[in-house]
């Protein structure tokens, strides 16, 4: 499912046709209403809101009933409001009384606030905000069972810090913001599904989102931000989002396990204390049969101990889009269609899968497949494989109604159905408004490397939200390899990541050769053509750009990748 991360527009007066980049419309502050109107925690009990315009209103449409607060109960609970002078603020005073510790409330502010040439606001605009109670930080001791026995309490976080033991934790109004170590679930708020991930403590600069119900490793956390490993990375999520749960508290974990020599991830979700698992790859020669594996990215991994014991990258997880598959429109459209007869034969009583040698919407796109990969330079099993993952092998209520094979324009928080004339235009769609757009090209707004990767490398940092899409996808590409005789795994490519930012990557294989792009981060995935040069000290890549077919990159800012 296609969930493209973005910093949420605030809403903006109709009339207004050009907004300033440094503009703050319908806006307290940025940190009050940063992410669009998210909800606000922890608000003193006198806040006073202040609404910036970005042009004069007519004072007279700021009343009660176009701008107010009410509590849980629908009770409108505000003090005045004020117009500033020079007509582009709205204050908004607390009651007389002050807002309750502890309640939530909702600012609204409705489309009857008019400028001075009678033009309304576009939209009605709310937001929540919860006033911090009078609580206290508790140290707490963590018995066996994970539940906990308070020690002392303190007035201040920092209090608390300073007196913690190494085993103990500390609870703020009866949830854990921190403790030794453990996992963090992700939770959704009253605004959003998606928890966005930081990579700053200010939790300013959004890298990448999962949903709720996510597992993280817990690194660390202060009173005003949790520290979680994510695909390896050490980031940074909001306490609104995140439910601490030491280990000895943990009722089951996501792991990895070998079954026929496949790798098999199996999905933990602690919302319902269930189990779903997915075939990855080949399992690498480390690991055995019968024994449990842990792994934050999917190739570093862990036994139950902790210890590590080694590191594998499933190959078509980091294989660039760039590549191009051996098999031929021919072989590709027999391997569809046998993969719809076996839907057909296993899974007789499913309704979606009756008839599927009929109905699905990938019958004969071999040929176009085979044709977009020789235009636009994009695997044809990298586009077949994410059509399977998006579309039920093209038989999903959105394939077949919408021509929608991959979810294009649906989000987690907006289901949109959004129809395409024909499955071909559907792939024209996401090759130019997506991928040869945004994700694939090394400058494009949203490239993180052309592999599937995970949330910290390629296009499932921001093209899904689910943190195992890019290895999900990968293992349908691999299953449709191996169906078809495993051609492409025969003679894979090296893979490698780049070890330094701001690395030229070359027409030539020399400092004399122009730049084609430059990679601003280091980790970046390359798909490697030549490492045996004549000119010992560079290595023959393939090109993240549409406009090269090959380029080059200096050896000593590479390391080969260990695949399987």
């Amino acid at each position: 499912m296609f969930a493209k991360l973005y910093k949420k527009r605030n809403v903006m007066l109709s009339f207004f046709a050009v907004i300033l980049l440094f503009a703050l419309p319908l806006m307290a502050s940025a940190e009050e209403f940063e992410s669009n109107l998210d909800d606000a925690l922890n608000v003193k009990p006198d806040k006073v809101w202040t609404i910036t315009f970005n042009k004069p209103i007519d004072p007279a449409s700021a009343h009660s009933n176009s701008i107010f607060v009410v509590n849980s109960l629908g009770e409108k609970k505000n003090g005045a409001i004020t117009v500033s002078a020079n007509r582009k603020s709205v204050i908004v005073a607390p009651p007389l009384e002050d807002y309750k510790n502890a309640e939530t409330y909702t600012l609204h502010i409705t489309r009857d606030i008019k400028d001075d040439k009678g033009e309304s606001l576009s939209s009605y605009t709310f937001k929540k905000f919860t006033i911090g109670s009078s609580g206290t930080y508790d140290i707490v001791s963590i018995l066996a069972n994970g539940t906990t026995n308070l020690v002392k309490s303190y007035a201040k976080f920092e209090e608390a810090v300073t007196n913690l033991k190494a085993d103990q934790a500390i609870q703020y109004n009866g949830s854990l913001i921190k403790m030794p170590s453990g996992l963090v679930v992700t939770k959704a708020t009253a605004s959003s599904v998606l928890t966005n991930i930081y990579s700053d403590k200010q939790l300013k600069k959004a890298a990448t989102y999962v949903p709720s119900n996510t597992e993280l490793l817990y690194i660390d956390s202060t009173d005003t931000y949790v520290e979680v490993n994510v695909a390896g990375k050490n980031l940074y999520i909001k306490h609104e989002n995140s439910n601490l749960i030491p280990w000895n508290a943990l009722k089951g974990r996501s792991y990895y396990s070998v079954s026929n020599g496949q790798l098999i991830h199996s999905i933990y979700s602690p919302n319902t204390g269930s189990y779903a698992s997915y075939q990855v790859g080949n399992a690498p020669n480390f690991m055995t049969s019968g024994q449990t594996y842990y792994s934050v990215d999917g190739a570093h991994f862990t036994n139950a101990t902790g210890h590590e014991v080694g590191t594998s990258y499933p190959y078509f997880q980091y294989l660039s889009a760039r590549s191009k598959t051996n098999y031929t429109a021919t072989e590709i459209d027999a391997y569809i269609m046998s993969m719809l007869q076996k839907l057909e034969r296993d899974h007789p009583n499913i309704p979606m899968y009756q008839q599927a040698t009929q109905k699905s919407k990938l019958i004969g796109l071999g040929s176009y497949l085979k044709q977009v990969e020789e235009t636009y330079h994009i695997n044809a099993l990298h586009i077949l494989a994410l059509a399977q993952h998006e579309s039920a092998y093209g038989l999903s209520d959105r394939a077949q109604q919408y021509n929608n094979l991959f979810g294009l324009y649906v989000t987690d928080n907006n289901p949109l159905a959004k129809h395409f004339d024909t499955v071909e235009q559907n792939i024209n769609e996401l090759i130019n408004a997506f991928l040869n757009k945004n994700y694939l090209p090394p400058n494009a707004g949203y490239a993180n490397g052309s592999v599937f990767g995970n949330k910290a490398i390629g296009l499932n940092v921001r093209y899904a939200s689910d943190p195992y899409w890019g290895a999900k996808a990968a293992g349908h590409m691999y299953r449709i390899d191996q169906m078809m005789g495993g051609k492409d795994s025969a003679s894979p490519y090296k893979l490698g990541i780049t070890t330094s930012t701001g690395l030229n990557v070359r027409t030539g294989p020399g400092t004399n050769y122009t730049a084609a792009y430059k990679y601003t981060n280091s980790g970046m995935p390359i798909t490697i053509l030549d490492d045996n040069l004549p000119e010992s000290d560079w290595i023959k890549v393939l090109s993240d750009s549409a406009s090269y077919e090959e380029l080059y990159i200096h050896r000593s800012y590479v390391q080969e990748l260990p695949v399987k």
